[in-house]
């Protein structure tokens, strides 16, 4: 009953399609095969109730049952001060339950039917879907659609979601391919355009209970919604449990998807984004794209076949395999139904070969253009296309999904099969046609992600480029203006330097001996370590752990682990936080004495607090009797919290070796919390 796969792997024959025999020869030539059935897309039933439109198509393959629902609206819907907004309620929408069912009641009654339900929000629409067994099926379904129109949204829910959207937010440098299509689609749909922006700290602060409330309810409207049932059941009794399931949901009105029109003008422009721990390059080329409802959309489908269509387009064969330019080397032109696309081609490539890469892909984007493709190639490029049709259509929830789709978007049933109709027909002059109206390597915009020290003569040699900041935005803290004396604050600074580093000492390298205690959800964690410091921004650390010995090194503003022969690039921010230390180590702010700005804001019976100002932003309180500081606070940014924690140090033991004097006995802590000591045994200087 199910020879869908084979049936279809037989329409690839059909057509005429192929490379001719007097070309290439066949290992199949001389064997007779019987004609091949025609392929019939199985029946899909659909109705529509209380403004849903259903979708079944019956499979009884498996006794499962899978409900698709898709909702038009997503971040595109965001206000611009709340990006997220989507994001967020597609997730706690979820993770948070609902009234019925809160989230533990119902991960309960999932896990213990095997049944998944899912929700998420994306550019254009969201997404729920629920899995089950048939048997399963009429309990569960009330609870999916329960889930969809009373969801809790508890507030622990909502700040474990920030939680983890901050830290990837923090994270969002760390891989140079994302930075890079991150970027490029700024330059191509504008850094404010609903299509490119991204949720930053401050939008997701912004983002409150009552506007995930307010999102929902817009939204979750009957007549919003399509609602595909794929799976094991009778369609009379189905098609009765949807109406009494889905009835829950008001008709309510449809979200209007006139999606933002792009203004975009083409021109040429270079742009460079620093990543100092990199020594590759990410290089995106390209400029805006097309739209579904072009007559030439096959034409151009093929023509990026041609040049980009994995393992066999000219890019991966010319300039990753003859020429050994790039590590991958890849591209599309897309074309959107409610938006326009992107042309762009992509790569990744050695440090070293930065400028040679992005020359090579140049010159197979203007060949399209300069001359017309062979016959062979043009046959090759679409028996390649026909043979992706198997994994299209490659099972029933595929189908529906199209179909569904189709029906959103507003394309006719059979849009894929007229796209296979079309492909048929381009010939090698379309090919060159299209390739001179829509390309335009001349007024393409170009970005480098890469390590400026390694490639800046070549980013010279490839034009005037403008750099991109990619740092990452964070919440402005309130800063509370410090009046006292600056001149007793310098006073006491030269007084600390003095207390702490003899006057004829030339301080290149301290180097530490110690433990470190860590505080974790078992105790505290005892790592023996030794650290040697550079001031202001290189550390190198090597830690004795229960796994081995591990090394990290910051410098130039990256950083690298090392254990067990392997080595891994640090996390920018973490990279940040150690080198925010460095700066604002006693010992620094020592060497740093007669330059600082320093301000005595206040006076104790055995203390003097300095205020440090400039990029230091910190206070440091010093002893009378020694001259010799026991706190030190400051500010420091928290990923995971999106904002700035209190951080203070206490400092204790003070001791003397090599002409500098350190304490032995550090205390750190953060919003108060203790967060690790440190015992040191000994240091030196290099």
């Amino acid at each position: 009953m199910r020879q869908l796969s084979v049936i279809l792997l037989l329409i690839v024959l059909l057509g005429g399609c192929g490379t001719s025999g007097q070309t290439l020869q066949s290992p199949l030539a001389g064997l007779e095969f019987p004609e091949p059935k025609p392929f019939t897309s199985p029946e899909v039933e659909r109705f529509n109730y209380n403004g849903i439109e259903f979708f079944l198509l019956q499979d009884d393959e498996l006794p499962l049952v899978n409900v698709n629902v898709i909702i038009n609206g997503g971040s595109w819907l965001d206000p611009a001060d709340k990006v997220g907004l989507a994001s967020l309620t597609g997730t706690v929408l979820r993770s948070g339950g609902s009234q019925q069912y809160p989230e533990e009641d119902l991960n309960e009654l999932l896990e213990n039917r095997a049944a998944g339900m899912e929700t998420g929000f994306g550019l254009s629409n969201g997404t729920a879907r629920m899995n089950v067994l048939k048997e399963d099926f009429e309990e569960l379904l009330p609870v999916f659609t329960d889930l969809l129109k009373n969801p809790l949204f508890p507030d622990d829910r909502i700040d474990l979601a920030k939680t983890q959207q901050r830290t990837a937010i923090s994270r969002r440098n760390e891989e140079a391919s994302s930075v890079a299509s991150r970027e490029f689609r700024k330059l191509i749909y504008g850094p404010e355009s609903v299509y490119a922006r991204h949720v930053e700290y401050a939008t997701l602060e912004n983002i409150s209970r009552q506007d995930m409330i307010r999102f929902h309810q817009e939204i979750m409207q009957g007549s919003n919604m399509l609602v595909g049932v794929v799976g094991d059941f009778d369609p009379v009794t189905m098609r009765s449990q949807l109406e009494r399931a889905f009835g829950i949901i008001d008709e309510g009105n449809p979200v209007e998807m006139n999606m933002p029109d792009v203004d975009y003008e083409y021109e040429s422009g270079i742009y460079f984004a620093h990543k100092g721990d990199m020594n590759q390059s990410q290089i995106r080329m390209g400029h805006i794209g097309g739209y579904r409802d072009n007559p030439d959309y096959a034409a151009l489908q093929v023509m990026n076949e041609i040049l980009s269509g994995g393992f066999s387009g000219r890019l991966f064969q010319e300039v990753r395999t003859e020429q050994g330019l790039a590590y991958g080397v890849y591209g599309s032109y897309t074309s959107n139904v409610r938006y326009p696309g992107v042309f762009f081609a992509g790569l990744s490539t050695g440090a070293e070969n930065t400028h040679e890469a992005f020359e090579a892909t140049m010159h197979q984007i203007r060949r399209l253009q300069d001359e017309r493709v062979s016959q062979q190639e043009l046959d090759e490029t679409k028996e390649r296309i026909f043979n992706r049709i198997i994994f299209r259509y490659d099972s029933y929830a595929r189908i529906l999904a199209e179909q569904i789709s189709n029906y959103n978007l507003g394309l006719p049933e059979d849009a894929f099969e007229q796209y296979i109709k079309q492909v048929r027909q381009v010939t090698v002059d379309d090919i060159f046609r299209v390739a001179n109206e829509y390309l335009r390597p001349d007024k393409m915009k170009v970005l480098v992600v890469g390590n400026r020290d390694l490639i800046a003569d070549q980013l010279r040699q490839m034009g005037d480029y403008q750099e991109i900041d990619i740092t990452i935005p964070r919440p402005g803290a309130e800063r509370a203006a410090q009046k006292g004396d600056p001149v007793a604050g310098s006073e006491w600074m030269l007084k600390l330097s003095r207390a702490m580093i003899d006057s004829d000492i030339d301080i290149g390298t301290l180097v530490l001996q110690g433990t470190q205690y860590v505080q974790s959800p078992q105790g505290e964690m005892p790592l023996e370590v030794t650290s040697r410091l550079q001031f202001p921004d290189a550390v190198s650390m090597e830690i004795a752990t229960p796994m081995g010995k591990q090394i990290l090194e910051v410098a130039d503003g990256r950083g690298i682990v090392k254990m067990g022969g392997q080595e891994q690039p640090l996390p920018s921010s973490f990279v940040e936080s150690l080198q925010e230390d460095l700066k604002k180590n006693p010992l620094h702010l020592a060497m740093l004495a007669e330059t600082l700005d320093a301000t005595l804001i206040e006076t104790e019976d055995h203390i003097k607090k300095i205020y440090i100002g400039g990029n230091f932003d910190m206070t440091i309180q010093i002893s009378v009797r020694d001259a010799l500081p026991v706190e030190v606070s400051y500010t420091q940014f928290d990923p995971d919290q999106g904002r700035d924690v209190e951080v203070t140090i206490i400092l204790k033991d003070w001791t003397w070796n090599d002409g500098v004097q350190i304490p032995y006995d550090q205390r750190r802590y953060s919003e108060g919390e203790l967060i690790s000591r440190t015992k040191v045994t000994g240091h030196s200087i290099e």
